[in-house]
């Protein structure tokens, strides 16, 4: 058990939050109660992780410990991902579900579901964006508005 290699598995994880959820780092520093500076410091490799943040990763977004500190077993446990606006489902296999026709249902159910949360997020994300893209445009167009009526000579 290197510390090294517990950082870097620790790196991976953070890395794995970034893509799978699109936080931000200074989003997963708040929610592991560290300050930004010192998560800067220990992504790039300056500082080591504490356990306390290793048992806090695991809690928040299910991560496996034993993954974390040994390099055992999957990086993620299985069963619902924790932490996550994804309702994926962090597993193994497939899991166990009866053969019939209701549990096949059941199963796939659960899944329309599970997308149609995913669709729904997504719906809410674009709308924000495009509220960002308008205020930016109006900002823009201010900032142009007001260079017309600067008394001041731009060289360029």
């Amino acid at each position: 058990m290197e510390k090294t290699d517990i950082n870097r598995r620790f790196i991976t994880a953070v890395n794995t939050l970034l893509k799978d959820k699109g936080l931000t780092k200074t989003g997963i520093a708040q929610s592991l109660g560290i300050k930004p500076s010192k998560f800067s410091e220990i992504l790039n490799g300056r500082m080591n992780v504490g356990t306390d943040t290793l048992a806090l990763i695991c809690e928040l977004y299910s991560f496996n410990p034993s993954w974390l500190l040994l390099g055992e077993g999957t990086m993620l446990i299985p069963g619902p991902i924790k932490g996550r606006s994804k309702p994926a489902i962090a597993v193994e296999r497939l899991p166990d579900f009866p053969l019939d026709s209701e549990g096949v249902c059941k199963f796939f159910i659960q899944i329309m579901r599970d997308k149609d949360l995913r669709f729904a997020e997504q719906a809410e994300e674009i709308g924000r964006l495009k509220e960002r893209i308008d205020e930016l445009e109006r900002h823009r167009g201010a900032d142009a508005l007001d260079a017309g009526n600067s008394g001041i000579a731009h060289a360029g």
